[in-house]
């Protein structure tokens, strides 16, 4: 609850300032790596897929057709694997704040395209472990655990719709990176598709 109320804190007092806001909604498709340092132990390969929510806040950089996004996110990241051996499965809910420099390189009176860049810190909310018939809590293992950063890089489209609206459709990839020094080494690439809107707060055709 502590780590939620901060960091709805930090989105909060970001928004006062912000230009336009969004959000978006979609799936994540997770394929996860783990490299067990103990010899001969089975590696099991697991993918699977969650669900994605985002809200954020836009602002306009001094360059033209850059712009600044911030948000607060919420990402399933869910995998499942099978072997001779062990049926696994992992659920896990992580929140975390994005800051993403956007660059719009295409620009009609009613569409646009961007490239965007950027970096996600995330914590664990919620994790769950099943293997066979043993079920594991996720948030106190130092594995998945902790701060994970994930670069992001991604494309999202907007189309206009009103005088201060757009639909949007983008995808992104990100790559896991945990500031835990454990030697399991579990890490995760995610491809997410996002469906949403955005609204200005203050007409600007920089945005």
């Amino acid at each position: 609850m502590k780590k939620l109320f901060l960091v709805t804190l930090f989105f909060t007092t970001c928004l006062l300032s912000a230009q336009g806001v969004f959000f978006k909604m979609g799936k994540n498709f997770t394929s996860f790596s783990y490299k067990n340092t103990t010899p001969f132990t089975e590696k099991i390969k697991i993918n699977g897929t969650g669900s994605s929510y985002e809200l954020g806040y836009a602002m306009p950089l001094k360059y033209k057709d850059f712009s600044y996004l911030g948000s607060v996110t919420l990402n399933d990241y869910n995998a499942t694997g099978e072997s001779d051996l062990n049926n696994l499965e992992w659920k896990t809910t992580y929140i975390g704040v994005q800051n993403v420099v956007d660059y719009r390189f295409y620009d009609s009176f009613y569409f646009f395209i961007s490239a965007q860049a950027g970096l996600n810190v995330s914590t664990m909310l919620y994790g769950k472990q099943q293997l066979n018939n043993a079920t594991y809590n996720l948030t106190k293992n130092k594995d998945f655990s902790g701060l994970i950063l994930q670069p992001v890089l991604g494309l999202n489209a907007k189309y206009y719709i009103s005088k201060s609206g757009y639909l949007s459709l983008g995808c992104n990839f990100t790559k896991s990176m945990s500031l835990n020094p454990t030697p399991e080494k579990v890490s995760f690439n995610t491809f997410q598709i996002l469906f949403g809107g955005y609204f200005d707060l203050i007409k600007d055709k920089h945005l």
